[in-house]
């Protein structure tokens, strides 16, 4: 055999051994998804978790998700501390309360945020015209969420005192209702029912910014023992969520559709309500300080037993995506 034909049986056999490596472990099962369950509302806010769902970005970070749809953010967090849930979605007022009643949460990151949901509703033919005609009305909160935090901040920026207003307790799938009948001449609410509120009230809905007043955080959290022992699972959630992120800032028509389908709002509300609404995945540094400024509130209102203002920056898990988007965490732990 001379130089060149030993030359040539050689690159035959490295690319029959590279071959023969690639079928190795191409017939090598892969790691088995590892299961998750997330409890998030049926709502816009929840937009990333539905974009991943339909997208599979789920499942191609290794994830098999099972999906829960609570009412409320309260609940979610039930779900999640009962064990029922792995993950769950919520604003931040809830997370201060269960804080608040000593029980141990993680936030592992915010998946929306925005200045304009939720927002105030008034009825033009009530005589909500202007803020300070709240005064006198019947207002109508889901008592202990987001939108009664709000609501009270947005009566307090205006000067309007709390006892100058009836405030009335609404379930969440009655907001609608409540206040197209006048059962109520405003409400705080959240989309999508600000949006249907606007459009059954037509000229007669009257709605108030509350930009620079209130700024809406939804979250995700997890229990502290599954913070601890599932960092992997954590790891290709937030992944996951990143490369919804990444979509609906590159294809906002194709997320619009996506979001208002899973949600059960019209697109025409997130077309029009579109730019104020982030859909970033973040741990902010305003999200601890509204978190402390929410369980103050809460325990002025008397919520829960008197006490003290929890250590809340104790309860962010900030590694995670400070390893995977260090631009989007500006907490200091």
């Amino acid at each position: 055999m001379n130089k060149k034909q030993a030359w040539v049986l050689a690159a035959v056999l490295v690319v029959i051994g590279i071959v023969a490596a690639l079928e190795s472990s191409s017939s090598r099962p892969l790691p088995a998804p590892i299961p998750i369950v997330i409890a998030r509302l049926r709502a816009p806010i929840s937009g990333l978790v539905d974009i991943a769902i339909a997208k599979d970005y789920f499942a191609a970070e290794g994830l098999s998700a099972t999906i829960q749809s609570p009412a409320l953010g309260y609940d979610a967090i039930q779900a999640v501390l009962q064990g029922n849930a792995d993950v769950g979605t919520t604003a931040e007022t809830p997370i201060a309360k269960v804080l608040l009643e000593g029980r141990q949460l993680k936030i592992v990151g915010s998946i929306f945020n925005s200045v304009e949901d939720p927002g105030i509703v008034g009825r033009r033919d009530r005589g909500v015209i202007q803020p300070k005609d709240l005064k006198g009305k019947r207002i109508g909160i889901v008592a202990g969420t987001a939108s009664h935090y709000l609501l009270e901040t947005f009566l307090a920026y205006h000067r309007i005192p709390l006892e100058d207003v009836t405030l009335v307790q609404i379930k969440p799938d009655q907001l609608v209702s409540a206040l197209v009948s006048g059962e109520v001449d405003a409400e705080a609410v959240w989309h999508p029912f600000l949006y249907q509120v606007q459009q059954q009230l037509g000229e007669r809905a009257e709605y108030f910014s509350t930009s620079g007043i209130y700024s809406f955080n939804f979250n995700l959290v997890v229990r502290s023992d599954y913070a601890q022992l599932h960092r992997e699972a954590i790891d290709r959630l937030l992944r996951a969520l990143l490369k919804a992120e990444a979509f609906a800032a590159k294809h906002p028509d194709e997320a619009m559709t996506i979001i208002a389908s899973a949600s059960g709002t019209d697109i025409a509300a997130l077309r029009a309500n579109w730019n104020p609404l982030a859909y970033e995945v973040t741990l902010n540094q305003s999200l601890l300080l509204a978190t402390e400024s929410e369980a103050r509130w809460i325990l002025r209102r008397g919520f829960v037993p008197a006490g003290s203002v929890p250590d809340v920056l104790n309860a962010f898990e900030i590694e995670p995506l400070r390893a995977l988007k260090p631009s989007g965490v500006s907490i200091v732990k």
